[in-house]
């Protein structure tokens, strides 16, 4: 049998060990590869997604991206409709307008910029104070767009599973729902791959149970 740990040897292993534990969170997580690798289990991304009209995401940093994905779709054909939510909420001053936007308009003028005809946005009201936004986003188009066959929710990678969650919670189980990636499948070069993916694997936990 081997000699007891001293004291010293014993802070040499914590030593290693909390200087492992530093390397492994601080430097390789701080690479967008190795972060979305980690991100993976939240990803559903269909790659053929098709439906009567696309849903966008509101908020978040990576809102532009979803806008432009959610373009291409209606460009290639795939949706008829792109669905935003309501903002009413100011978004800044626009010095053009001489006035302080509501964080909708942007919106539909980044989709109009892509080329979307403003006839083929829709708007849904938010609806309810809960602190849970993706499964109000769910239940308040839900509640105001009726007769869908189908729906594709598009959205940032590391929120395609709650968010599809959301909506299959929320919709009639006739309606077929498939989730959009909007970086498809490149994950790393999501701008909200570098938000706190602990904090989204936590909120995937509670929306399993109160959606």
């Amino acid at each position: 049998m081997g000699d007891p740990p001293t004291a010293k040897n014993l802070w040499k292993r914590r030593f290693y060990t909390l200087a492992f534990f530093w390397v492994l969170t601080t430097i390789l997580l701080s690479f967008s590869s190795v972060r979305a690798l980690v991100a993976l289990p939240l990803i559903v991304h269909d790659e053929a997604a098709r439906g009567d009209v696309a849903y966008v995401m509101a908020d978040g940093p990576a809102s532009w991206e979803r806008l432009r994905a959610a373009s291409d779709l209606y460009h290639w054909g795939r949706i008829k409709r792109i669905v935003v939510l309501n903002e009413q909420r100011g978004a800044g001053y626009n010095f053009t307008l001489h006035r302080t936007e509501s964080r909708v308009e942007p919106v539909t003028d980044y989709l109009k910029s892509y080329g979307v005809p403003l006839d083929s946005i829709s708007t849904i009201n938010p609806e309810g104070l809960s602190k849970f936004g993706s499964l109000n986003e769910a239940r308040s188009f839900a509640s105001q767009e009726a007769d869908l066959e189908s729906l594709v929710v598009v959205t940032s990678p590391p929120h395609t599973r709650r968010s599809l969650l959301s909506f299959r919670r929320s919709l009639p189980k006739e309606v077929r729902i498939t989730s959009y990636s909007a970086r498809g499948d490149h994950a790393s070069d999501s701008a909200e791959i570098h938000s706190p993916l602990w904090i989204e694997y936590s909120k995937l936990i509670v929306y399993w149970f109160v959606a």
